[in-house]
């Protein structure tokens, strides 16, 4: 089984925080391009850096450019096997019939020899069980239209409600609270005019990346 190898890939894409001039520079140094070859590697297509790497060297190169400010993409080679014994082989027409459908034969079961004897008078209904005895005689039921259960009359509470009175129809139970407008003083306010910046933007220079000590040889 061959071993899986990966290919690098890079499509003209930087750093989000790196200078785009600086990448270029770095690419230049690296891959030992002029700057005319330079610019044509950053149009945005997508191109293969090296095609057969293993996954440790793979994952070095993709460090080292990250390390630059390049953004690349680590994609593993498929690998199609070809197939052996293919020699001896021939196509059908379309609609030939490979395979059938095999059907089992039937199978004779003779049962000549088998004899069943019964004796019809020697057969006997099968008793039926009786139904179990219920001892009631201790069970009483009364004439009577007096109910089988009595209700409990239960006694209304006595409410005091002397001391309630009706608001007529209409009136207001609940009033809402009024709440005072707050007073803020506002003399010492003032409005830019239209069209100022409201905050001012700080420049902050991009960084410079030394990739004196970066090397694209793998060992």
């Amino acid at each position: 089984m061959s071993e899986t190898t990966f290919k690098i890939t890079f499509k003209g894409k930087i750093a989000r925080d790196a200078d785009l001039n600086q990448v270029k520079k770095n690419f230049s140094k690296l891959f030992k391009l002029p700057p005319a070859k330079v610019e044509i590697m950053f149009d945005g297509k997508e191109r293969t850096l090296k095609k057969e790497l293993s996954l440790d060297k793979a994952n070095h190169m993709r460090a080292v450019l990250k390390k630059a400010g390049i953004r690349v993409s680590m994609v593993k080679n498929v690998v199609v096997e070809q197939q052996q014994g293919m020699d001896d082989w021939e196509l059908n027409d379309p609609g030939t019939v490979i395979l059938r459908p095999v059907q089992a034969p039937e199978k004779h079961i003779e049962t000549s020899h088998i004899k069943v004897d019964v004796d019809f008078d020697k057969l006997e209904e099968k008793p039926q069980p009786e139904p179990p005895e219920v001892d009631i005689d201790h069970i009483d039921i009364k004439d009577t239209d007096e109910p089988i259960v009595i209700t409990k009359e239960v006694d209304m509470p006595d409410i005091d409600i002397s001391g309630m009175d009706m608001e007529e129809v209409g009136s207001i139970i609940v009033k809402n609270k009024k709440i005072v407008t707050p007073d803020i003083p506002t003399d010492d306010l003032s409005l830019d005019e239209a069209g100022e910046k409201l905050v001012e933007k700080e420049h902050i220079p991009e960084p410079e990346i030394d990739i004196s000590d970066i090397s694209l040889n793998i060992k």
